[in-house]
Protein backbone atom coordinates (compact mmCIF):
# COMPACT_ATOMS: atom_id res chain seq x y z
CA UNK A 1 0.00 0.00 0.00
CA UNK A 2 1.32 3.30 -0.95
CA UNK A 3 1.15 5.59 1.81
CA UNK A 4 0.27 9.26 1.70
CA UNK A 5 3.35 12.08 2.28
CA UNK A 6 4.12 12.74 5.45
CA UNK A 7 2.27 16.10 6.56
CA UNK A 8 4.02 19.21 4.80
CA UNK A 9 5.85 17.01 2.46
CA UNK A 10 4.03 17.53 -1.63
CA UNK A 11 3.75 15.32 -4.17
CA UNK A 12 6.57 15.42 -6.26
CA UNK A 13 6.02 18.19 -9.21
CA UNK A 14 8.70 17.78 -10.75
CA UNK A 15 10.46 21.66 -11.24
CA UNK A 16 7.06 23.07 -10.97
CA UNK A 17 6.25 25.18 -7.78
CA UNK A 18 3.78 27.35 -6.70
CA UNK A 19 5.38 30.29 -4.84
CA UNK A 20 2.70 30.91 -2.11
CA UNK A 21 -0.69 32.95 -2.49
CA UNK A 22 -0.97 35.73 -4.86
CA UNK A 23 -3.96 37.15 -3.73
CA UNK A 24 -7.24 36.04 -2.03
CA UNK A 25 -10.60 37.27 -3.17
CA UNK A 26 -13.74 38.41 -1.74
CA UNK A 27 -16.91 40.34 -3.12
CA UNK A 28 -17.82 43.90 -1.71
CA UNK A 29 -20.85 46.14 -1.86
CA UNK A 30 -19.43 48.82 0.36
CA UNK A 31 -16.51 49.99 -1.45
CA UNK A 32 -15.75 52.89 0.51
CA UNK A 33 -15.73 51.52 3.94
CA UNK A 34 -13.75 48.57 2.63
CA UNK A 35 -11.32 51.13 1.54
CA UNK A 36 -11.28 52.85 4.93
CA UNK A 37 -10.84 50.08 6.74
CA UNK A 38 -8.25 47.93 4.80
CA UNK A 39 -5.85 50.93 3.92
CA UNK A 40 -6.71 53.11 7.34
CA UNK A 41 -7.56 51.04 10.00
CA UNK A 42 -5.31 47.95 9.09
CA UNK A 43 -2.50 49.94 7.28
CA UNK A 44 -2.44 47.91 4.12
CA UNK A 45 -1.28 50.05 0.77
CA UNK A 46 -3.43 49.98 -2.21
CA UNK A 47 -1.60 49.48 -4.48
CA UNK A 48 -3.93 48.18 -7.71
CA UNK A 49 -7.43 48.48 -8.97
CA UNK A 50 -8.46 46.79 -12.57
CA UNK A 51 -11.92 48.30 -14.04
CA UNK A 52 -13.90 45.83 -16.67
CA UNK A 53 -16.75 46.07 -18.83
CA UNK A 54 -17.98 42.66 -20.90
CA UNK A 55 -15.50 40.32 -18.84
CA UNK A 56 -15.70 36.58 -20.07
CA UNK A 57 -19.42 37.75 -21.30
CA UNK A 58 -21.58 40.50 -22.24
CA UNK A 59 -23.68 39.75 -19.78
CA UNK A 60 -21.29 39.94 -16.82
CA UNK A 61 -21.57 42.70 -15.09
CA UNK A 62 -19.42 45.57 -14.99
CA UNK A 63 -16.81 45.72 -11.79
CA UNK A 64 -13.73 47.33 -10.07
CA UNK A 65 -11.47 44.90 -8.68
CA UNK A 66 -9.01 46.37 -6.21
CA UNK A 67 -5.88 44.68 -4.52
CA UNK A 68 -4.06 45.60 -1.37
CA UNK A 69 -0.71 44.58 -0.14
CA UNK A 70 -0.21 41.97 2.71
CA UNK A 71 3.55 42.04 2.24
CA UNK A 72 5.82 39.29 0.81
CA UNK A 73 3.87 39.54 -2.92
CA UNK A 74 0.64 38.39 -1.33
CA UNK A 75 -2.23 40.50 -1.78
CA UNK A 76 -5.84 40.97 -0.43
CA UNK A 77 -8.56 41.77 -2.94
CA UNK A 78 -12.49 42.50 -3.50
CA UNK A 79 -14.79 43.11 -6.28
CA UNK A 80 -17.41 45.67 -6.69
CA UNK A 81 -19.90 45.07 -8.99
CA UNK A 82 -22.22 47.43 -10.76
CA UNK A 83 -26.09 47.18 -10.25
CA UNK A 84 -25.75 44.38 -7.88
CA UNK A 85 -28.30 44.16 -5.17
CA UNK A 86 -26.67 43.28 -1.66
CA UNK A 87 -29.66 40.59 -1.29
CA UNK A 88 -28.70 38.72 -4.59
CA UNK A 89 -26.88 35.68 -5.26
CA UNK A 90 -26.19 34.89 -8.76
CA UNK A 91 -24.33 32.07 -7.62
CA UNK A 92 -22.25 31.59 -10.70
CA UNK A 93 -20.87 35.26 -10.34
CA UNK A 94 -19.63 34.54 -6.49
CA UNK A 95 -18.02 31.64 -7.81
CA UNK A 96 -16.00 33.05 -10.29
CA UNK A 97 -15.02 36.09 -7.38
CA UNK A 98 -14.55 34.32 -4.37
CA UNK A 99 -11.62 32.58 -5.54
CA UNK A 100 -7.74 31.67 -4.38
CA UNK A 101 -5.03 32.95 -6.69
CA UNK A 102 -1.55 31.05 -6.55
CA UNK A 103 1.71 32.70 -7.83
CA UNK A 104 4.61 31.53 -10.44
CA UNK A 105 7.21 33.37 -11.66
CA UNK A 106 7.19 33.69 -15.20
CA UNK A 107 4.95 32.27 -18.37
CA UNK A 108 7.45 29.28 -19.01
CA UNK A 109 6.07 27.94 -15.28
CA UNK A 110 2.41 29.12 -16.23
CA UNK A 111 1.88 27.24 -19.33
CA UNK A 112 3.94 24.03 -17.79
CA UNK A 113 1.05 23.64 -14.91
CA UNK A 114 -1.84 24.26 -17.54
CA UNK A 115 -0.42 21.17 -18.91
CA UNK A 116 -0.19 19.17 -15.96
CA UNK A 117 -3.48 20.14 -15.26
CA UNK A 118 -4.94 18.92 -18.60
CA UNK A 119 -2.94 15.75 -18.00
CA UNK A 120 -4.70 15.39 -14.99
CA UNK A 121 -8.19 15.52 -16.53
CA UNK A 122 -8.33 18.77 -15.34
CA UNK A 123 -10.31 21.31 -16.70
CA UNK A 124 -8.29 24.63 -16.96
CA UNK A 125 -9.30 27.93 -19.04
CA UNK A 126 -6.32 29.13 -21.45
CA UNK A 127 -3.91 32.00 -20.00
CA UNK A 128 -5.90 35.22 -19.58
CA UNK A 129 -4.27 38.30 -19.16
CA UNK A 130 -5.74 41.41 -17.54
CA UNK A 131 -3.79 44.69 -17.26
CA UNK A 132 -0.79 43.28 -14.96
CA UNK A 133 -1.63 39.35 -14.54
CA UNK A 134 -2.15 36.38 -16.75
CA UNK A 135 -3.61 33.64 -14.97
CA UNK A 136 -5.48 30.11 -15.29
CA UNK A 137 -8.23 29.08 -13.95
CA UNK A 138 -10.23 26.03 -13.18
CA UNK A 139 -12.18 24.38 -10.24
CA UNK A 140 -11.01 21.81 -7.47
CA UNK A 141 -13.05 18.85 -6.80
CA UNK A 142 -15.64 21.20 -4.42
CA UNK A 143 -16.32 23.52 -6.84
CA UNK A 144 -14.28 26.10 -5.46
CA UNK A 145 -12.08 28.43 -8.04
CA UNK A 146 -8.67 28.19 -8.32
CA UNK A 147 -6.11 30.38 -10.09
CA UNK A 148 -2.60 29.97 -11.15
CA UNK A 149 -1.24 33.44 -12.09
CA UNK A 150 2.38 35.85 -12.84
CA UNK A 151 2.64 38.87 -12.92
CA UNK A 152 3.64 40.87 -16.53
CA UNK A 153 5.12 43.58 -14.44
CA UNK A 154 5.32 44.68 -10.51
CA UNK A 155 2.92 46.48 -8.82
CA UNK A 156 4.56 50.31 -8.83
CA UNK A 157 3.70 53.65 -7.67
CA UNK A 158 1.76 54.82 -10.56
CA UNK A 159 -0.32 52.10 -10.05
CA UNK A 160 -1.29 53.14 -6.31
CA UNK A 161 -2.01 56.62 -7.60
CA UNK A 162 -4.58 55.04 -10.50
CA UNK A 163 -5.93 53.00 -7.77
CA UNK A 164 -6.56 55.90 -5.29
CA UNK A 165 -8.16 57.77 -7.74
CA UNK A 166 -10.43 54.93 -9.07
CA UNK A 167 -10.97 54.26 -5.41
CA UNK A 168 -11.83 57.78 -4.25
CA UNK A 169 -14.35 57.65 -7.32
CA UNK A 170 -16.20 54.54 -6.41
CA UNK A 171 -16.77 55.56 -3.17
CA UNK A 172 -17.75 58.81 -4.33
CA UNK A 173 -20.55 57.89 -6.78
CA UNK A 174 -21.61 55.34 -4.51
CA UNK A 175 -22.95 57.00 -1.65
CA UNK A 176 -26.36 58.25 -2.31
CA UNK A 177 -27.13 56.57 -5.94
CA UNK A 178 -26.63 53.34 -8.16
CA UNK A 179 -24.11 54.20 -10.24
CA UNK A 180 -22.43 52.64 -13.25
CA UNK A 181 -18.69 52.56 -14.28
CA UNK A 182 -19.38 55.80 -16.43
CA UNK A 183 -20.15 57.26 -13.70
CA UNK A 184 -17.00 56.31 -12.06
CA UNK A 185 -15.13 56.99 -15.32
CA UNK A 186 -16.42 60.59 -15.35
CA UNK A 187 -16.03 61.18 -11.77
CA UNK A 188 -12.28 59.58 -12.12
CA UNK A 189 -11.58 61.92 -14.72
CA UNK A 190 -12.34 64.97 -12.43
CA UNK A 191 -10.59 64.09 -9.91
CA UNK A 192 -7.42 63.23 -12.19
CA UNK A 193 -7.98 66.51 -13.56
CA UNK A 194 -8.08 68.35 -10.36
CA UNK A 195 -4.98 66.40 -9.43
CA UNK A 196 -3.15 67.70 -12.11
CA UNK A 197 -4.29 71.59 -12.27
CA UNK A 198 -3.30 71.24 -8.37
CA UNK A 199 -0.31 70.47 -9.61
CA UNK A 200 0.62 72.78 -12.19
CA UNK A 201 -0.34 75.12 -9.94
CA UNK A 202 1.81 74.56 -7.39
CA UNK A 203 4.62 74.70 -10.74
CA UNK A 204 3.51 78.16 -11.94
CA UNK A 205 3.90 79.78 -7.92
CA UNK A 206 7.75 78.98 -7.52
Amino acid sequence: MTLPPAAGAPLDTGSLRLMGVDHLAHVTWKPAETLVFYRDVLGLPLVHAITATGWVSETFPDFVHFFFALGKGNHLAFFYYFGLPEEEDPGDLMHRSRHLALHVDTEEELLSWRARLKEHGVRVTPPLAHELLESLYFDDPNGIQLEITRPLRAFAEVDARDAELTLRALADVTRDKTPTVEDMWLRKGELARAHTEQAEEKVSTR
